[in-house]
């Protein structure tokens, strides 16, 4: 039944997209039959615009996820639309685990995998060299492979432009490549015949379309170390060799750019549900807060804090001026609409019970690009409104990130929502912050005497947090 409904979900979604690519584009499709009817494919394709994931799966009647920049994700619409297609996020130039164990599973699950494996859109119109490595999702989840090529589309909107204008776009499905034929050869003489293979797919698909086929004769990197090469091919060379770095420094700049803006929307969601958040803060719990002066104005920093109840993340990073990032169990995103939601608002998926590297990574991501981590170090909510023991392994990112750790204390969330309950009542909510523990204090202690050491500390500060308010201290 569930299937089913993201069948319809997906489907239902996908006919404004349809229409769009028919309307604009005048789409011309040849071997679709090449896609299987049942079990886990992968269609690796040449990337020539922003609308190819849309314009490679309009004839294809079976549900497909995309690996997608994660940066893409994070802007507020934008990023909501991407994750209706079932788009992963994939962190570029890293090796992310976390990424590749989500693609297989979608693969076992009998999903379309729609890959690019250029890396980037085309600067020119041609099939560039294809990176090798995407074989290992089909040789693991033992899936077929499906070249794509697709042509007409960076001339619709070549990178160059900002905005696309109308065309004809032409899709080749290829044949299928079965696994043992993947299995049997090694992945850069795989790549390599496939993408000879995909240039003449190319050629053949433009001489359809009645286009003249590019010119593949020339070597795609000069040989400056050949003899027989005049003074003027070396020249012809350098002229090259400083257009592609023109290229891409304006290339740089413009990444920049788009980094920085999509900061900017980030921030000002951020901001607009921080507000909504401190009205509903305000109205249910009056929290109050103390010494938010130990927090640092500027760079990273990490607060650890004690786990009372569902409004923690509210509660601890509302007080403050600073834009905050969360950890959240990577189960919470799998639900439609809150899973989303939730992605919005700075959480990153964490795998519990798992040494899940690929958050980690995310998590010093973060830290050095200036923002502020909450973690619980407890691991889950309370059960009696005390500090359990801290576990290990949250100092590593401070010395990782080299940043300090802002202890932090909330008392009485408990009371308002204990984990028995299924909703939370109205009632008095406090939150302290510590003096920061610097890196290099932390970079002197092992894991655990570092956690026994943060044991301390908060249970110290929630002592004199309660006497403060007029409560009872708990006896440890």
């Amino acid at each position: 039944m569930k299937q089913f409904l993201k069948f319809i979900w997906y489907y239902t979604c996908g006919w404004p997209c349809r229409f769009f690519c028919v309307m604009f584009f005048g789409m011309r499709f040849y071997g679709v039959e090449n896609i299987p009817r049942k079990g886990g494919f992968i269609l690796l394709c040449n990337h020539q615009c922003w609308l190819d994931p849309m314009f490679v799966v309009v004839p294809v009647n079976r549900i497909c996820v995309f690996a997608a920049r994660d940066s893409l994700l994070k802007a507020p619409f934008f990023g909501w639309i991407l994750r209706v297609y079932n788009c992963i996020p994939i962190r570029r130039n890293h090796a992310d685990i976390g990424a590749i164990r989500e693609c297989i599973g979608k693969l076992e699950k009998g999903y379309g995998l729609v890959l690019y494996p250029e890396g980037t859109r085309t600067v020119n119109g041609k099939i560039h060299r294809l990176k090798p490595g995407f074989t290992l999702l089909a040789k693991k989840a033992s899936v077929p492979i499906i070249p794509v090529v697709i042509d007409g589309a960076y001339e619709a909107w070549p990178r160059s432009k900002m905005i696309f204008s109308p065309g004809k776009v032409f899709i080749q499905y290829g044949q299928q490549i079965n696994p043992q034929e993947i299995a049997s050869k090694s992945d850069k003489e795989f790549m390599s015949e496939l993408n000879e293979k995909m240039r003449r797919m190319q050629a053949e698909l433009r001489v359809k379309a009645g286009r003249e086929p590019f010119d593949y004769s020339a070597s795609e990197k000069p040989d400056y170390a050949s003899p027989h090469k005049n003074s003027s091919s070396l020249i012809e060379a350098s002229g090259n060799d400083a257009a592609s770095e023109s290229l891409s420094s304006k290339e740089q700049q413009k990444t920049s750019i788009i980094r920085k803006f999509n900061k900017n929307i980030n921030y000002i969601w951020y901001a607009l549900w921080r507000s909504a958040c401190r009205v509903f803060c305000r109205v249910c719990f009056k929290p109050q807060a103390f010494n938010k002066q130990y927090v640092p104005e500027t760079g990273g920093f990490l607060l650890l804090s004690n786990h009372q109840s569902f409004l923690d993340p509210m509660i601890n990073a509302n007080p403050l001026r600073r834009q905050c990032c969360f950890a959240a169990r990577s189960t919470l995103f799998d639900i439609s609409v809150f899973g989303r939601l939730v992605h919005s608002f700075n959480a990153i998926p964490i795998r519990r019970g798992q040494a899940d590297l690929a958050a980690m990574k995310m998590f010093v991501e973060k830290l050095k690009d200036g923002y502020g981590l909450v973690l619980y170090p407890e691991g889950t909510r309370t059960e009696d409104g005390k500090i359990a023991d801290m576990k290990p392994g949250f100092g590593l990112l401070a010395r990782k990130a080299n940043i300090p750790v802002v202890p932090s204390v909330i008392d009485g969330a408990y009371e308002c929502w204990p984990r028995y309950k299924k909703v939370f009542s109205r009632g008095q909510i406090y939150v302290t912050y510590g003096q920061p523990i610097p890196a290099e204090k932390i970079a002197e202690m092992g894991d655990r005497e570092f956690a026994k050491y943060l044991t301390k500390i908060l249970r110290d500060m929630q002592t004199e947090l309660r006497l403060k308010v007029g409560r009872k201290p708990f006896e440890y």
